[in-house]
């Protein structure tokens, strides 16, 4: 069903609050930015790890990866979604992963990084010399 254009302030969020999880299956994503979005409103994610959802899932940050030869990507959404305790598990570690997305944390990565290389730049460096 396509409902078309939602307002990220309200109907978006509520569709996510709607759903027991995410799940994306998608080989072509560039970005991932839904997977934090789930993540962040408490989902457990399933999703593959190609192009751009490689840099957002993986162990430990709320996402199941199906191994690229799983012969069934349903049935092991089901088998898997059926544990609640693992669905809580992934909820869980979604929710802490995320925040490491939030444009504060990569905002002062950022800082962190530029002051690396302005240090890097004024560091004294050695003269070679004629002998």
């Amino acid at each position: 069903m396509f409902v078309g254009y939602l307002d990220r302030r309200g109907a978006l969020l509520d569709c996510y609050r709607a759903a027991d999880a995410f799940v994306f299956a998608s080989r072509t994503e560039t970005q991932g930015l839904v997977l934090l979005e789930a993540m962040a409103l408490g989902l457990p994610v399933i999703s593959t790890a190609v192009m751009g959802t490689r840099d957002i899932v993986g162990p430990k940050r709320g996402a199941l990866v199906p191994e690229d030869n799983e012969a069934d990507f349903a049935e092991h959404i089901v088998r898997r979604m059926r544990d609640g305790d693992l669905r809580a598990r992934l909820a869980a570690e979604g929710r802490v992963y995320m925040r490491e997305w939030h444009a504060d944390a990569l905002a002062r990565k950022l800082v962190v990084t530029y002051q690396d290389v302005v240090d890097a730049y004024q560091a004294p460096r050695a003269v070679s010399r004629p002998a």
